[in-house]
């Protein structure tokens, strides 16, 4: 069987258990349960692969469960950093919904700017990562908890490593 198939047929099956899990119920911590799904799915494939060689949906060989874990892995982040921009619409997603909805008539810069009002996309990322347990309200501030202090030494050392200026 073709390497791209296969390896699309293994991100396709973790794509299926990705949306028949999101029908049932709305996992709480959706990203982790996408980094659990997607790469349970990869690691599943690769044991099955091993441990009973020779089928048509398994690797043919090592370099073949390689090329299939890259192009998986790949797809795979892509996907999950695509869908946490679905999970909260941004301002400028809803302004383009609302442009396409409206048909040829199109809007009015008065009812687009209706759309934003009251809509804080500030507040829905800090109420985000207070879910996920990156931040802790307070009292009327933020504070980093552990999660997000981990987060943010990563993502300061790799901007350093990548030689880009410090901040966000």
């Amino acid at each position: 069987m073709s390497t791209a198939i296969l390896a699309s047929g293994v991100f396709a099956a973790a794509f299926l258990i990705h949306l028949i899990w999101w029908r049932i119920a709305l996992p709480r911590r959706q990203t982790a349960a996408l980094l659990a799904v997607f790469f349970g799915m990869l690691i599943a494939w690769l044991a099955v692969s091993h441990f009973l060689p020779g089928r048509w949906w398994t690797a043919a060989d090592r370099w073949q469960a390689i090329h299939v874990a890259v192009f998986h892995t790949a797809c795979s982040l892509a996907y999950i950093v695509a869908f946490s921009a679905l999970e909260h619409r941004s301002p400028s997603m809803t302004l383009l919904v609302a442009v396409a909805d409206s048909g040829t008539g199109g809007c009015s810069p008065e009812q687009l700017r209706g759309l934003l009002a009251g809509a804080s996309p500030v507040e829905v990322r800090l109420d985000a990562m207070v879910h996920e347990g990156m931040v802790v309200r307070d009292g009327d501030g933020y504070r980093i908890a552990p999660k997000g202090r981990a987060w943010a030494t990563m993502l300061t050392n790799w901007r350093r490593l990548l030689g880009m200026p410090p901040g966000g």
